[in-house]
């Protein structure tokens, strides 16, 4: 496909050389997209661009090229502040995306959703599909969307002074990019967790992180960053009343910014100097400031007004072609409505004068008029299939962003030594759901079981698995985790004495320390879900009691858990299980299972091996249910020492 426009040829001509030299459509796509940011085009001609790329991906014989094509031309409508149209073009994407389980296209649309509605104030809409991006992120290992995500959910929170939460994302962002060698991304990074602990009064941490920013971006010869860099770094310390030594970073970062007309910089390194000179009794010089100030800011302002005349401008004549295109589509709509209705009129006066010449005319019209119900029964039962379809495919896709938020089978292999865990949710998706995670001191586990199954089951688990990776970063000891855990999911549920909202989690939570002697060292603390022990040297099953109550729910924020500290010989075997298992009825009495047997088939299964072990657990669970429904969603974890 070749481009042909009269306008620079020379340029164009380039162009069509390297869109005859690509590899494939996607190259085509990207190439295409980045000429039209070229100042040698005009905007009919970038315009042009955008168009061609729909038709690349329309045609491209990789289907998922379709997805990747139209969240382009958002991007492009994104760039040009139309945002209705970009949106509209980033939905579009991402349905496509979906039909064809393009994850990329997912991820990314998401995320310009998210930034969209962001921009907007829309900060719950945006913080959702900042949260439907990240799963899929990790899934395709994605780790530059992966943090852009976190980027966006830290910078929303600060906006809305949640800055816990602001901190916990930027430092989610910090640890991915300092893997993958992103400096500026980096860099930005810093400058945000500065700005935040600025924003909390902790200016000896601002300006430590504003300083390891402003290094990567003087490295980076990023003028603009630097400028940015010094000017924050001289309100900290201003702010900490160290006026002299802040005066110096203000005045290097606002001259950077008159040098290279980053007017909102320039403005806001004015409005600090000003204020180092105040302070410092500067009275006079303060005044030439405040003049410089103001002068600036006008410029600024008239150089605003003229900048939104020529969009307006650029607007009016996009809006104009597209209500000429409109009318010149209303124009064949109604031709076309026309002949629709004359060649109806033909057939309806044909079928009359049939009609006329049939004797049984009763017979006819009842023969109609059950072909017309048997027609409306069959789209009723199609449109039934169709809703039904939609609901599965939701769940489904629920279903893969919940797996993707459980303990990975990386991590599980890197901290235990031989385990099984036997998940089996009742519906698509699932309340019970296992998490870990590695700490400076052991390794954390829980199995946790939520209020309800399925789909309510299931936010209760992001709810729970949210809560314990924040209670994780503050402590390792499991009553101090679950303790809490506790705090957070009732806060998360705003329940309180005038909230009716009485969900909650039922978990057992280990930490594993292996010992130097070869003998393990567990501590165990829980909610309503005891721990449960087979030692090599005995055949009784040990049970560890929990603490009679459950997190979240009428529990006090107050609440302590017991925490119990277990030395294990090698060979060991260790159990937490949600109530599902031993809560199942089976089919010979309709009587349930029971915790009682439960450990019996524990202790006649002592002697295999720990994969034998899981699929003689699931095999009686089978077989005891018969042809009962499963009640309950059903998660066993074993671990051998």
């Amino acid at each position: 496909m070749c481009f042909k426009l009269s306008y620079s040829q020379s340029y164009l001509d380039s162009l069509n050389l390297k869109i005859k030299n690509a590899k494939n459509d996607s190259v085509k796509i990207d190439t295409y997209y980045k000429a039209s940011f070229s100042e040698k085009l005009n905007q009919e001609q970038k315009d042009s661009l955008i168009f061609l790329i729909g038709e690349l991906g329309k045609n491209s014989k990789l289907k998922r090229l379709n997805s990747y094509a139209i969240f382009k031309q958002g991007y492009y409508f994104d760039d040009l502040k139309k945002y209705d149209k970009a949106l509209e073009s980033y939905i579009l994407a991402l349905k496509e995306a979906e039909n064809v389980s393009n994850l990329y296209v997912q991820v990314i649309c998401h995320n310009r959703i998210g930034n969209v509605y962001s921009n907007d104030g829309k900060y719950k809409i945006a913080i959702r599909q900042y949260h439907y991006s990240i799963p899929i992120a990790k899934l395709i290992y994605d780790s530059t969307d992966l943090s852009e995500n976190y980027n966006a959910l830290g910078t929303i929170y600060k906006n809305i002074n949640q800055t816990d939460s602001s901190l916990f994302y930027h430092f989610k962002a910090l640890e991915i990019r300092l893997k993958n060698g992103k400096k500026k991304y980096l860099a930005n990074t810093y400058n945000n967790i500065g700005l935040i602990y600025k924003k909390t009064k902790d200016y000896d941490n601002a300006i430590s992180f504003l300083n390891k920013g402003l290094q990567i971006r003087s490295k980076l010869n990023d003028i603009k960053g630097v400028s940015g860099s010094k000017i924050n770094i001289g309100n900290v310390l201003n702010l900490k009343k160290e006026y002299k030594e802040a005066l110096i970073h203000l005045e290097e970062g606002t001259k950077l910014a008159f040098e290279n007309k980053i007017g909102n910089f320039y403005c806001n390194g004015l409005l600090g100097i000003q204020s180092s000179l105040f302070n410092l009794k500067k009275y006079k010089e303060c005044c030439l400031i405040w003049e410089k100030y103001k002068n600036a800011k006008d410029s600024i302002e008239s150089e605003k007004n003229n900048n939104e005349l020529q969009e307006l401008e650029i607007k009016y004549n996009s809006e104009k072609k597209d209500a000429e295109l409109k009318l010149k589509s209303e124009q064949i709509k109604n031709k076309t409505e026309q002949n629709a209705k004359q060649k109806n009129l033909i057939i309806a006066s044909v079928v009359a004068l049939l009609m006329s010449l049939i004797a049984v005319i009763f017979i006819y019209r009842s023969f109609v008029l059950n072909k017309r119900n048997a027609k409306q029964l069959a789209f009723k039962n199609l449109l039934i299939e169709e809703k039904n379809k939609e609901i599965t495919d939701s769940i489904n896709y629920a279903k893969l962003i919940q797996q993707s938020l459980l303990a990975s089978e990386t991590i599980l292999k890197k901290n235990l030594k031989d385990y099984f865990i036997l998940y089996k949710p009742k519906d698509i998706v699932s309340g019970d759901f296992y998490w870990a995670a590695e700490t400076n001191n052991g390794f954390l586990m829980a199995c946790v079981d939520c209020t309800g199954h399925g789909v309510p089951g299931a936010f209760m688990s992001l709810i729970g698995k949210e809560n314990l990776d924040k209670a994780a970063a503050i402590s390792s000891s499991p009553k101090q985790v679950l303790s809490l855990l506790n705090v957070g999911v009732k806060k998360s549920l705003n329940q309180n004495e005038n909230n009716t909202n009485r969900d909650g989690m039922d978990i057992a939570l280990i930490n594993i320390n292996y010992l130097a002697n070869g003998k393990t060292k567990i501590n165990y603390a829980g909610a309503n879900r005891s721990l449960l022990i087979l030692r090599k040297s005995n055949s009784i099953v040990e049970e560890i009691k929990s603490t009679k109550t459950a997190i979240g729910g009428f529990t006090s924020n107050e609440q302590e858990f017991n925490e119990t500290e277990i030395i294990l010989d090698s060979g060991d075997l260790v159990f937490m299980t949600t109530d599902g298992y031993a809560d199942q009825f089976g089919f010979e009495k309709n009587k349930k299972m029971t915790t009682k047997k439960f450990k019996e088939i524990l202790l006649n299964n002592k002697n295999t091996q720990i994969s034998e072990m899981k699929s003689n657990l699931e095999n009686f669970f089978i077989y005891f249910r018969g042809k009962l429904d499963q009640v309950d969603d059903v998660l066993v974890i074993g671990l051998k020492f």
